[in-house]
């Protein structure tokens, strides 16, 4: 018969949990698991769990005997110690190219337009979700005769080119959705997950024989390799 961790096992290992938390919250690497607004949130639930963990064991009477877990009751922080030592990477060109799928355009393009320029440039700097609902409009006048700077990773298109890959999330990359606006002239020479800064302006959307449905598209002028954002979801 099975036995669980003793208690003092327990409460260490809600220990080491609180502690990662609180350490994965107070740096930017949280940005890989869930939208920049929920710093907070974690930090209190790290909190918590350490003022838990840290009052079970004080309060524990002394020398009361302890009833002896198996040894291999510390494997259960084995999944703990991982996210600090080997931490998954956000999701990337990988999970995007098995995640493809039409993106939901609402019935009316979310503003009048697409606003100014960004201050001091011939651009408008958008995220791919906004671009891709404004270029698979029914009325695609407001990107007419503009300039359109995406942020995103390289992801591979069948059809040629690449994709500028960005993901969108509502709480968590557990919930994230690729969202791709296709280059069909993109350089060659660019790897997937490398990141990119894209200005270009609009192009009809595409359908790629691949995936059956038209995909958003720009007609690139420039692209230029850029370093990671701290926050890769949009």
């Amino acid at each position: 018969m099975s036995r669980r961790p003793d208690r003092v096992t327990q409460l260490l290992l809600l220990l080491l949990l609180g502690v990662v938390v609180l350490i994965v919250a107070g740096t930017d690497r949280y940005l890989d698991y869930v939208r920049a607004g929920f710093r907070p949130l974690l930090l209190g639930a790290g909190g918590v769990l350490v003022a838990m963990a840290v009052g079970g064991l004080l309060r524990r009477p002394p020398g009361r005997p302890e009833h002896a877990g198996p040894a291999v009751g510390w494997l259960l922080a084995a999944p703990v110690a991982v996210v600090l030592v080997v931490a998954p990477p956000a999701l990337g060109a990988y999970s995007a190219g098995r995640q493809a799928a039409p993106i939901a355009v609402p019935a009316a393009p979310p503003s009048p337009g697409i606003g100014a320029d960004d201050p001091g440039t011939d651009h408008r700097t958008m995220t791919l979700l906004a671009y891709a609902i404004w270029s698979l409009q029914p009325d695609t006048a407001a990107l007419d005769g503009r300039q359109v700077r995406l942020v995103g990773f390289v992801s591979p298109r069948a059809a040629g080119g690449w994709y500028v890959t960005r993901f969108s999330v509502n709480c968590c990359a557990a919930d994230a959705t690729a969202v791709r606006v296709a280059v069909p002239d993109g350089a060659a020479d660019l790897a997937p997950d490398q990141w990119v800064e894209v200005v270009g302006r609009f192009a009809e959307p595409l359908v790629d024989p691949a995936v059956g449905y038209p995909e958003p598209a720009i007609a690139a002028t420039s692209v230029q390799v850029v370093a990671p954002p701290a926050d890769s979801y949009e």
